[in-house]
């Protein structure tokens, strides 16, 4: 789902962007991309550096001999270009296009969100060695912070359990998922998950896949677990609008993604769980 064919590096690279380096350029919520084509969406810095003046993108990665670099705009898009929701990813071609804007998204919150130091309140720097910044004040140095999360395909014989959110623009039914505490386990998470928001107990909690989800800078743990009791549902209200049991012939509609809910959704429906 998430595979890379070339070497996916961190590390900084020093030379400054260059006119043949990919740029993720972000505007809130939205991402520039171009227009003209089905596939390969991704901006070169050469074909929009004229309408950005000013603008300095700062190195996020490199993939083989690419780079990558990421910067916050609020500029209209230049002709052959269009500002669209970052949750595009699920369209975009290759499929690693998806799986690179996700990283660059978890970066680009991330320099967001430490301009300074928790510490002290000094102002960030970037590492000049590694992907961290470093308070020029206490010398503390921050990594890009990944939060783990679970999301899981509960099953009842040829049932899967479905849900939809109270709250936020998604509101397509799909899997229960939620982060992990303090103190627990990938798989306490998924019965506490499950428990709070349905009122049901699982067993045979079984790893399945991962992905990264830099939209809420997460590492998303899929997992597949069986009901172990009544398939009656307390819904959780606060979190969940519905909730049900659903046949493989009578699944709710459900947006074609680029997503481990997604991949967890398919194989129910091929069988392979």
């Amino acid at each position: 789902m998430n595979e890379r064919h070339a070497e996916f590096s961190l590390l900084p690279s020093p030379a400054p962007v260059g006119l043949g380096d990919t740029v993720f350029l972000f505007k809130g919520n939205e991402v520039l991309l171009r227009t003209a084509s089905q596939e390969n969406r991704l901006p070169m810095w050469g074909e929009v550096k004229g309408g950005f003046a000013g603008i300095a993108p700062r190195h996020a990665f490199s993939q083989g001999n690419r780079r990558y670099f990421i910067a916050d705009a609020d500029t209209p898009a230049p002709p052959g270009f269009a500002w669209e929701n970052i949750r595009v990813f699920r369209t975009l071609l290759p499929v690693t296009d998806g799986a690179l804007l996700n990283a660059a998204r978890h970066l680009s919150v991330w320099y967001q969100n430490n301009r300074f130091c928790g510490a002290c309140g000094g102002a960030m720097q970037p590492h000049s060695a590694q992907r961290a910044l470093v308070c020029e004040r206490c010398g503390l140095i921050v990594f890009p912070s990944v939060l783990p999360a679970v999301i899981v395909a509960v099953l009842d014989g040829g049932r899967l359990l479905l849900a939809r959110n109270a709250q936020g623009v998604f509101r397509h039914f799909s899997l229960i998922a939620g982060f992990v505490e303090v103190g627990e386990t990938a798989e306490q998470a998924v019965r506490r998950e499950i428990m709070e928001e349905v009122g049901l107990r699982v067993k045979d909690i079984r790893y399945i896949a991962s992905q990264p989800w830099g939209f809420t800078q997460s590492l998303m743990l899929g997992f597949h677990a069986v009901l172990d009791g009544p398939p009656d549902i307390t819904l959780q209200t606060s979190e969940l609008s519905d909730a049900g049991w659903f046949a493989r012939g009578n699944l709710p509609e459900y947006p074609a993604t680029c997503s481990i809910a997604g991949d967890l959704i398919g194989l129910f429906l091929n069988g392979k769980f």
